[in-house]
């Protein structure tokens, strides 16, 4: 009975480990730009901002995250803010995965296809 109870002890504190080590934290995401080209037909139309919900950002360790809400294509780039120098780029459909090894402060950019340009600012230790 007493092996039961520390056997069941060690699994609940492996769980609770698990579980703190897997908080991300949230990336604040501003809008910096909305474009369209100078010879769109579209510029008579009124341009609608698309907010901050469409994409949504969190850095957990050296593990970032950057998702939309919808299957949106879009480009993003991670720069070092000490050297300005862009330290990851893809291009991505709806999500995507990012791995940044070294620590410091960096800036985060977000291209969408509508022309919206998203930009947040995060740290890893």
């Amino acid at each position: 009975m007493k092996k039961l109870i520390i056997f069941t002890l060690c699994i609940l504190g492996m769980c609770n480990a698990r579980a703190e080590m897997m908080t991300a934290q949230e990336i604040i995401l501003t809008e910096m730009a909305t474009m369209l080209p100078w010879d769109s037909e579209d510029e008579k139309d009124e341009i609608k901002p698309i907010g901050q919900t469409e994409f949504h950002a969190s850095i957990d360790g050296n593990q970032l995250f950057i998702g939309a809400d919808a299957s949106v294509h879009a480009y993003t780039e991670v720069i070092n803010q000490r050297t300005g120098e862009v330290v990851e780029e893809e291009e991505f459909v709806g999500e995507t995965n990012m791995y940044i090894p070294q620590s410091g402060n960096y800036e985060l950019y977000i291209y969408s296809e509508s022309g919206t340009v998203m930009a947040g600012e995060f740290n890893i230790e």
